[in-house]
């Protein structure tokens, strides 16, 4: 009988302890698990540099989607050569100079993408006809000397607007550091715009001056009927129609470029 009261006054006594708030009181402690970061994250800038068909080219992508970028790029480069178009030898200089705006699509989990969009297209060929080691031009079937014609001059340009299409791989957004890429497409730059122009040689101003002496009140066009301007005039515009024709071929540009970028 002393043991059951002496058990029923401890167990008072501790439930007293608990009721008033005692430190055996049971406390639940959450378990909080720490999340897993992946260390490989989406960014969302990148630039790059490039070399290619257009030139050298800088790109400024930023991405819009997990499969969607948006890129901007500007190339330029200067050429010069000879080359020889309508029986008439020229020396060329190209001056190249292109921005794109571009949408790169990635249609599979991979660094494969389709690209589509449009340049502005400032590329232009700057003409210089070069008269034959014996001192002539071959316009249009005549043949003509310097002293007749002094100097052949042109520019070529095309539409300043070019829509783009193309292939490629590198999503230079999907992870931070340096990455590669390459660009294969099709630039449509249309037809080109030619503008030669001819220089009087020695002998046509010598007859001009010749026949205005002779005649103070001649107009434009019978000066140069009187010494033979006109008809080369015509034969220069048959040559720029010539050359027009065989440029024509090449409305579409092929673009083609490698690059390294860098991802932040």
């Amino acid at each position: 009988m002393k043991k059951i009261t002496l058990s029923f006054v401890s167990v008072c006594a501790m439930s007293s302890f608990v009721i008033a708030g005692g430190d055996f009181t049971p406390v639940i402690q959450p378990i909080i698990e720490t999340p897993v970061v992946d260390t490989i994250v989406d960014s969302k800038y990148a630039v790059g540099v490039k070399v290619g068909t257009l030139g050298l080219g800088l790109d400024i992508s930023r991405s819009i989607t997990d499969k969607l970028n948006l890129r901007f790029n500007i190339n330029g480069a200067t050429y010069s050569d000879t080359g020889t178009e309508s029986d008439v030898e020229y020396d060329y200089d190209l001056d190249m100079i292109t921005a794109g705006l571009l949408l790169d699509y990635y249609p599979m989990e991979s660094e494969f993408r389709l690209s589509a969009g449009a340049y502005y297209n400032g590329n232009e060929f700057a003409l210089t006809g070069k008269p034959t080691t014996a001192g002539t031009f071959d316009i249009n079937g005549v043949t003509y000397t310097t002293a007749d014609l002094g100097s052949l001059k042109g520019t070529v340009d095309f539409d300043e607007f070019a829509p783009y299409i193309g292939i490629g791989w590198g999503n230079s957004t999907k992870k931070a550091g340096w990455g590669f890429s390459v660009d294969v497409g099709l630039m449509y730059h249309g037809e080109p715009n030619v503008d030669l122009t001819a220089v009087k040689g020695s002998a046509v101003t010598t007859a001009e001056d010749a026949f205005k002496i002779a005649n103070p009140t001649a107009t434009q066009a019978q000066i140069d009927a009187a010494s033979g301007w006109d008809v080369i005039e015509a034969n220069v515009q048959a040559e720029e129609s010539d050359l027009i024709n065989e440029l024509n071929d090449y409305k579409i540009y092929p673009v083609v470029s490698f690059g390294v970028t860098y991802t932040f």
